[in-house]
């Protein structure tokens, strides 16, 4: 139970709902079925994963078939995600 609320349920800013549309901003970006492809819940926006960062043009390495893939660049901190 937390103190707070007496409830047994985790506080929403403690719960994790998903990877952050860089469209909306709202965390509701899901996997498709497609690896490395991504789509809002919320907007509908789709995105695809890329290996080389939009943002400042470096290259990184990539795990399509991970559900915990990363999606921000290592160099710049920008995101490698493209909306198709």
């Amino acid at each position: 139970m937390t103190a707070a609320t007496g409830s047994t349920l985790p506080a929403m800013e403690d719960v994790e709902l998903g990877l952050t549309c860089p469209s909306c901003t709202e965390p509701w970006l899901r996997p498709t079925t497609l690896a490395g492809r991504y789509r809002c819940v919320n907007c509908l926006h789709r995105f695809e994963l890329r290996s080389v960062c939009p943002d400042c043009g470096e290259h990184g390495t990539i795990v399509r078939m991970s559900s915990t893939a990363t999606t921000v660049c290592n160099h710049c901190g920008g995101s490698m995600l493209v909306e198709v």
